[in-house]
C-alpha cells in the first residue's frame, strides 16, 4: 500500500468558513477529507464536494447518510457522528459498527473532545471540535491522520493549522 493522508474534522455548528477553511488547505494534497457530523448546512452545499460527511444529532437534513464505509487502498474506514450509538454511556455499540465493517479506523465526533484510542484492531478517532470543544482541552481542532503499511499516526491540528501536539498518537498497524 502507498501511504495515504486524510484529514477530519467535526462538529462545526454552522461554521462553513472553517470546513472552506480546511478543505481549501488540503483538498488535492491528502487521499480523504471526513466530516464527521453536527455541520448544520444543508446536505446540498457545494461545500461537501470531495468531503465524505455524516450526519449528526444537530443536522436536521435527512440528505446526509448515518454512517460511511470508505476503502482507501487497504485500509477501511469506518464514519459515524456517534449519537446513534450511544457514545455518551458506552462503546460496545461503536466498536460493534467498527467490527462489522472490519475497520482499521473508526472516525466520530458528537462528545466535542479530541482522542485516539485503540480497541482490537481498530483505531478509533474523534477529531474534537473545529467550533465548540468540551473538555479538558479547550482547543478548537482537527485531526491529521498519516496511514503507512506498519503505522497510523494521528496529529491534531488548531484552526490555525498549528500542530497541537500533546495529543499526537502512534499506533502500530502491525499488531
Amino acid at each position: 500500500m502507498a501511504n495515504k493522508t486524510i484529514i477530519v474534522m467535526s462538529d462545526s455548528h454552522g461554521d462553513r468558513e472553517i470546513i472552506n477553511d480546511i478543505k481549501t488547505k488540503y483538498q488535492g494534497e491528502v487521499d480523504a477529507i471526513f466530516h464527521n457530523g453536527d455541520s448544520e448546512l444543508p446536505s446540498s452545499d457545494t461545500i461537501w464536494e470531495g468531503i465524505k460527511v455524516v450526519r449528526g444529532n444537530c443536522d436536521y437534513d435527512n440528505g446526509y447518510p448515518e454512517r460511511l464505509i470508505t476503502y482507501l487502498g487497504d485500509v477501511v474506514v469506518a464514519q459515524t457522528h456517534g449519537h446513534l450509538y450511544n457514545i455518551n454511556f458506552t462503546w460496545d455499540r461503536l466498536d460493534l459498527f467498527a467490527q462489522e465493517a472490519d475497520a482499521d479506523i473508526c472516525l466520530y465526533g458528537h462528545l466535542h473532545r479530541p482522542a485516539a484510542w485503540r480497541n482490537g484492531k481498530t483505531i478509533f478517532i474523534n477529531p474534537g471540535s473545529v467550533l465548540q470543544p468540551r473538555g479538558d482541552v479547550k482547543e478548537k481542532l482537527y485531526a491529521k491522520i498519516d496511514i503507512t503499511d506498519d503505522k497510523i499516526k494521528v496529529n491534531y491540528y488548531t484552526r490555525n493549522h498549528d500542530l497541537f501536539h500533546v495529543l499526537s498518537k502512534e499506533f502500530d498497524r502491525r499488531i
